[in-house]
């Protein structure tokens, strides 16, 4: 089952019995166990919601064969579940009362060899929470801006996707500053995310590589600096994106040489829409020697970390002027 046909469950209040719920979106897979807690009556709800820690089998077993009081749902939320504990408790989950809803959340994605998993698949009642991509972040920040009463179109939406990240709990936290700055009833503008949002790490870091491809290393270390003094991210954590970002578009040069289709290439490269357009864009002005030159540079910060050889400042420093000061643009 995919999670618009479990909350679509929700709203219908269809769900009996046992699920596996686990994903990569810990956002979306919270709110649904939030929804599906609300499920209980509100008088009794105290007494039919019970939530369980690392729980044994048996413990979980038990409160599945008690009987709601006074409703016709009870509903047992378990975390933490020991690959032991969820061995013994896959047969009964298969059959577990239509009086009990029986929910098993994993954090990240579930193994598909676990237990748990191959009992509850065949039966339709495992449901994963895929990691959030740009089409579901922006269709997610019209429906929730409508519902904080703030005006948001299409471009402005993507613009603030690419600033604030792809994680939804971030998303929405935005929206509720931008909410509140711009008033009920007001459009969110580029202005309004400007004042509002802190960047993501990503997108900083993006707006410094763009500057030190462009040629501007004056510009692009001033950002940096910037950055770093924010405590944003360290000096390892940004070599560490360069390295990955200088082996994107290198990859990515080299489809270009092959004159594979733009299109084509961000599908290979994977990820983000937003990080893959800038990766080729990016591409498309460098040499390829320039850029073999950056992966081995940046590649080098931690070794010489490592080594003692250089601070992790000055280490990051030397791999961009290696990288950067001759220019990587393509002649």
């Amino acid at each position: 089952m995919d999670e618009n046909a479990f909350f679509k469950a929700i709203r219908e209040g269809a769900l009996r019995g046992a699920y596996l719920l686990h994903g990569e979106e810990d956002y979306s897979k919270e709110r649904a166990v939030r929804q599906c807690m609300a499920l209980a009556g509100e008088a009794a709800r105290e007494m039919n919601v019970q939530q369980m820690k690392a729980p044994a089998a048996d413990a979980v077993i038990a409160a599945c064969e008690t009987l709601p009081f006074f409703d016709r749902l009870r509903i047992i939320v378990v975390q933490e579940l020991s690959a032991e504990e969820e061995a013994r408790l896959a047969p009964y989950a298969k059959k577990a009362p239509e009086s009990a809803l029986l929910l098993v959340v994993r954090r990240g994605l579930a193994l598909k060899t676990g237990a748990l998993f191959k009992a509850l698949e065949p039966e339709g009642r495992v449901v994963e929470f895929p990691r959030c991509d740009q089409g579901r972040a922006v269709a997610f920040l019209a429906k929730r801006a409508g519902e904080f009463g703030a005006l948001l179109d299409r471009p402005t939406a993507v613009h603030l996707a690419d600033v604030a990240g792809l994680d939804m709990a971030a998303l929405e936290n935005a929206l509720l500053k931008l909410a509140a700055y711009v008033g009920p009833g007001r459009p969110i503008t580029r202005e309004a995310i400007a004042a509002c949002i802190t960047p993501s790490p990503e997108y900083s870091v993006f707006q410094i590589l763009e500057c030190l491809v462009a040629g501007n290393l004056r510009q692009g270390l001033a950002m940096l600096q910037s950055e770093l003094r924010s405590g944003g991210q360290s000096s390892l954590q940004v070599a560490s994106f360069l390295e990955g970002r200088a082996r994107q578009m290198l990859a990515a040069r080299q489809m270009l040489a092959r004159r594979l289709p733009e299109q084509q290439i961000i599908r290979a490269l994977g990820g983000s829409p937003y990080a893959a357009k800038k990766t080729v864009a990016a591409a498309r002005r460098c040499a390829m020697e320039r850029l073999e030159t950056a992966v081995v540079a940046f590649a080098g910060v931690d070794a010489q970390l490592k080594q003692g050889l250089l601070r992790e400042d000055d280490a990051l420093l030397l791999a961009i002027y290696r990288s950067f000061s001759g220019g990587l643009q393509a002649t």
